[in-house]
């Protein structure tokens, strides 16, 4: 099954790794994907009558993987559509403003975007806010939420589009210009019309429960997950705040709050590591030498030890007694050193309670390398491949 995503999302799951997973399951199961990034397992599972069950702590992950989950009606899609541009055209800026954009935000805003884009932008995103507030039904919830997606997508691209930055959608934005000619409410249009195409390619009648959430503390009863499948963030990989805060400041959000999301992640850059914890340091030690680290490093590492002991612990939890639970992990380098996530996920997993009852590793397909290797050498090699890690209870 080809599947088109809906919205730009760098390194996202392989769909066929999910498809083979959930294949096999009975019809019905319900699938867990705790950090289900862009949706492609959600997607998965529901095309095979699963029920799908998403957390994310990246706002716009949770809405691409709302959208992609979701029934939509197209005619309602559009509807809604011209409805949207017709109010935010009516948009008098002299009375009505932001009011999630502070100082730091404005100043980042009139950075990336030139002031003709950031007229329209402005107006949609009012309007949006307007929506968010408002008591609306599923399908014109679902249409609003596609339309926030849609709007996106013309500012999370490769090229330039409706901001003055380049590579967005792989987390590496660039100015690259001092003014534009794009023209958003042109390009907001087009970019609705792609998504229902894309949806249109495997329609679903049924839709995934997600959620925002940290799968270090899944809000889910004991058990209650039949099949889990998620690929966690490594440490120090894609940042992928630095492209999506493009988009998130016009759906609601200030700098100060992305920044705070961010420092919070699975695999962010940060230190404030409970290093002393006998557990902690175990599953730090299967990653890599520790002792030919800096102090700073060892920290992060640590706190990344402790991250992905909470994941997996909560993924003991949650998973039911007969359940499966696979990690789809990579691997990482920090300042030369190479890092074996995949072993700290297993010896995560054990430490929680866990049995790692297969081990395979694949090839990264050329065109999901998004991580920076060098160019030679058995450390280049070692970052070009991904394991795929399956528990069971012990």
């Amino acid at each position: 099954m080809k599947i088109r995503s809906i919205h730009p999302f760098p390194a996202r799951m392989a769909p066929e790794l999910a498809l083979r997973s959930l294949s096999r399951l009975p019809e019905g199961s319900r699938v867990l994907d705790p950090m289900s990034g862009s949706g492609t397992v959600l997607r998965q599972a529901l095309a095979l009558g699963h029920q799908a069950v998403g957390f994310d702590m990246d706002p716009l992950a949770v809405l691409m993987s709302r959208v992609w989950t979701s029934p939509v009606d197209p005619d309602g899609v559009i509807r809604e559509l011209d409805e949207v541009v017709a109010e935010a055209q009516d948009v008098d800026l002299r009375c009505e403003s932001l009011a999630w954009q502070d100082d730091e935000t404005r100043q980042f805003v009139r950075y990336w975007f030139a002031p003709v884009q950031r007229r329209a932008l402005s107006r949609l995103a009012i309007v949006f806010a307007r929506r968010r507030r408002a008591r609306l039904g599923p399908a014109r919830r679902a249409a609003v939420d596609l339309l926030q997606v849609a709007l996106s997508r013309t500012i999370v691209t490769k090229e330039q589009c409706a901001s003055l930055a380049r590579d967005t959608s792989h987390s590496r934005p660039h100015r690259v210009a001092d003014d534009n000619d794009y023209d958003v409410w042109a390009g907001f249009r087009r970019s609705v019309l792609a998504v229902l195409d894309r949806l249109s390619d495997h329609e679903i009648n049924r839709a995934a429960e997600v959620h925002l959430g940290d799968a270090r503390r899944i809000a889910l009863p004991e058990g209650s997950a039949d099949f889990i499948l998620s690929s966690p963030p490594y440490l120090n990989a894609i940042d992928y705040m630095r492209g999506h805060r493009l988009s998130l400041v016009w759906l609601g959000y200030s700098l100060q709050q992305l920044r705070a999301i961010r420092s919070d992640t699975i695999g962010a850059e940060r230190a404030g590591v409970p290093s002393d914890e006998r557990i902690v340091e175990r599953i730090a030690r299967a990653m890599c030498d520790t002792d030919a680290l800096s102090s700073r490093h060892v920290a992060m590492v640590g706190r990344y030890a402790a991250d992905l002991f909470g994941m997996m612990s909560e993924t003991a939890r949650v998973l039911a007694a007969d359940g499966r639970a696979v990690f789809v992990v990579g691997n990482s380098c920090l300042r030369g050193q190479f890092i074996s996530n995949d072993r700290g996920v297993a010896q995560a997993g054990r430490r929680a309670g866990l049995r790692l009852v297969h081990r395979t590793e694949r090839d990264l397909p050329q065109a999901s390398r998004y991580l920076p290797v060098t160019a030679h050498g058995s450390l280049s090699k070692r970052m070009r491949t991904e394991t795929v890690l399956t528990f069971a209870h012990a």
